[in-house]
């Protein structure tokens, strides 16, 4: 992989040394270079040759010693770049990793586990449906691969009293990771590619609040929780008579130390935050700035400590700033613009990119990661006219949450199928049914609302 990794990277670079980019493809020398970056860290955001926060870091590294000595006269001053690694996007991600550190810390996730658990003993079917939106709910502030984590962790005593083809246990090992994988499209900060494309969105000029977010997100990922429960249940749970075994689940309380007073003063302060996000057109205070409400609370009133606040995904901040620099990259260079004319992308209309960009980084998700596929991807809507880079990159956003086919389509679904019990193809045919299911609902619901509030118009086509 090492040697594989020199290769590729010189087949990238040497092109930018000598210039071949230029004659090839008819770039300018800051294209070029811009090019040549993309095409390196892309490679080593696909491969993890690098650790991802490593990439990261080499993207303004390199935009830093190479892009901008290159450019010549009116070239952007360094702030440009070096400003992408704490912007309004990042502080609006660092708030949401605190909230979740929260649910964590003081037991409010598994306080909402044992409430479903309790209240759905009798039957499968609601016990896999509640679980299930129980686990989106989570996923739309915490870090979906966490929430698969700790819901599977929450069931796993249950799981390992069936055995492996037990269909109740095939039906949670799917939909708890699914679930996750949805929740994640519910609040801009539910999962990476909803921040990166909400950084790229904001350097352009260009907004979706947070209500608004939410608005057209919500039904898509509440249709599309309530039909793979309606699928698993068709596919597994209607054959088996589960009931013995759903009687035999407990969660135990793993936080007995922490009183009632202390739980309801965190969850205070998450709803105060998420009240602030929601209105935040309404108040007029940026989202970025909100987020640091639960930072500031959480850690200067010792209601977290230091080793929580160090616990913190640095390194996940390292790699959206890697990213948003490298969309910005895109945008001073003209490197976007250009693919966009070369492509002819700019004479579609805002339905036929909210369709093609969707499917595209849906297709792609699956067997990428859904990080790697907005850095990809979204650098390219930014070039797009004004009037059509909301639907493009609104579609490029969502897609690339929604594939969910295989084991490597995201990290959830490879921590459920490290449990055993699911083949491949299994996971291929159910996560396949759902991703398509979810993008339909996407595509024609969350679509239908996007044009209702006005967020895009998809009366011209």
């Amino acid at each position: 992989m090492i040697r594989a990794g020199i290769l590729f990277s010189s087949l990238t670079v040497i092109p930018a040394i000598f210039g071949w980019y230029q004659n090839w493809l008819g770039l300018s020398r800051p294209q070029e270079i811009n090019l040549a970056i993309a095409l390196l860290v892309s490679f080593l955001w696909v491969t993890e040759l690098f650790p991802l926060y490593v990439t990261g870091f080499l993207v303004l590294f390199l935009e830093l010693v190479w892009l901008l000595p290159a450019w010549g006269p009116g070239a952007p001053k360094t702030i440009t770049f070096l400003s992408c690694y704490f912007s309004e996007t990042i502080l609006l991600f660092l708030g949401g990793f605190v909230i979740s550190s929260a649910i964590t810390s003081y037991g409010l996730d598994s306080a909402i586990a044992r409430f479903v658990i309790r209240k759905t003993k009798g039957s499968a079917f609601l016990l896999v449906l509640s679980l299930g939106f129980a686990t989106a709910f989570l996923s739309c502030f915490m870090n979906n691969t966490a929430t698969a984590a700790m819901m599977l962790g929450l069931v796993s005593s249950m799981m390992k009293s069936l055995e492996e083809n037990n269909p109740l246990r095939k039906s949670l090992l799917f939909m708890v990771p699914f679930s996750a994988n949805l929740g994640g499209i519910g609040t801009p900060v539910g999962t990476l590619p909803n921040v990166i494309g909400i950084g790229y969105l904001q350097e352009r000029g260009l907004e979706i609040g947070f209500l608004n977010w939410m608005g057209f997100a919500f039904p898509v990922f509440i249709l599309s929780v309530f039909s793979l429960a309606i699928l698993l249940y068709i596919v597994y749970l209607k054959k088996d008579n589960s009931r013995n075994s759903v009687s035999s689940i407990q969660v135990l309380d793993t936080n007995l130390s922490l009183s009632k007073r202390d739980r309801f003063l965190a969850l205070g302060i998450i709803v105060i935050t998420i009240f602030g996000w929601i209105t935040s057109d309404w108040h007029g205070v940026s989202n970025g700035t909100v987020a640091l409400f639960p930072v500031i609370v959480f850690f200067g009133f010792r209601l977290l400590d230091l080793k929580e606040f160090r616990n913190l995904s640095w390194d996940v901040l390292i790699l959206m700033g890697g990213g948003i620099a490298l969309g910005k990259a895109f945008e001073e260079t003209g490197l976007a613009k250009h693919f966009v004319q070369l492509f002819m992308l700019g004479d579609s209309d805002q339905l036929g990119l909210f369709l093609f960009f969707s499917i595209l980084s849906l297709g792609l998700s699956c067997f990428l990661s859904n990080t790697s596929v907005a850095n990809l991807i979204l650098p390219i809507t930014m070039g797009l006219p004004t009037q059509l880079i909301l639907p493009a990159a609104i579609g490029a956003t969502i897609g690339a949450s929604l594939a969910m086919p295989l084991p490597v389509s995201t990290p959830p679904n490879a921590l459920a199928f490290s449990y055993g019990g699911i083949r491949s193809l299994e996971m291929l045919k159910v996560g396949g049914i759902i991703s398509i299911i979810a993008w339909t609902f996407f595509v024609t619901v969350g679509g239908l609302i996007l044009h209702l509030l006005g967020i895009v118009d998809f009366s011209k086509f």
